[in-house]
């Protein structure tokens, strides 16, 4: 047999097994995800997202299906917060942990974010699915203190009110950017609760 005819049959049988991983590692953890698939935030979205939510030195971001943990790895270099990503796709873990290793000041975690008590975060960050934002906003507006911010890529919380809603200045990347601070964006009945 040729070689070229073996690096061929080489790549696409690569190919076809990274395709089946991929499969594979959506089923493994569609309960949890409830189908939502890693996709990664493109550059020009985070940094516009970054342009409008200062950080402090010091402050922690928390991105809950932090993905390759692309968003954690820009607001470090940025602004030096420490970061924490939570993330369950195998998949996509690998890549996060293998793109962050040796990365003073980030972490990210083989972890169920529902499960993890997201209080001590001063910025959450998310790209998650319209049917679990709900579910989030009541989260977030439980455990989170006074003055946390939350950025939201592509889709809203529903009941919550913006601080704003961005754009990158791109073609493919426009999607909207919801940029919300508690307890101002807070439903009515739950401000108080919330600022406590």
């Amino acid at each position: 047999m040729p070689t070229w005819l073996i690096v061929v049959f080489t790549i696409i049988g690569g190919a076809a097994a990274l395709k089946i991983l991929h499969a594979l590692a959506i089923v493994v953890v569609h309960p949890v995800t409830q189908g939502a698939m890693f996709t990664s935030t493109a550059r020009v979205k985070i940094r516009k997202a970054l342009d409008a939510v200062p950080m402090k030195p010091g402050e922690l971001l928390v991105d809950i299906g932090c993905g390759d943990g692309r968003v954690l790895r820009l607001a470090r270099k940025r602004y030096g917060v420490r970061c924490l990503g939570f993330e369950i796709n195998p998949i996509a873990l690998a890549k996060a942990k293998l793109l962050t290793m040796g990365r003073k000041g980030m972490e990210v975690r083989c972890r169920n974010f529902w499960k993890q008590d997201l209080g001590k975060a001063d910025i959450v960050s998310c790209y998650l699915f319209p049917d679990v934002m709900r579910r989030l906003g009541a989260k977030l507006g439980k455990e989170l203190a006074a003055g946390a911010r939350v950025i939201s890529f592509n889709f809203p919380i529903p009941g919550w009110k913006h601080e704003a809603v961005l754009r990158a200045a791109s073609k493919l990347n426009n999607d909207p950017i919801y940029i919300y601070r508690i307890p101002d964006s807070l439903p009515e009945g739950t401000r108080q609760t919330a600022a406590q």
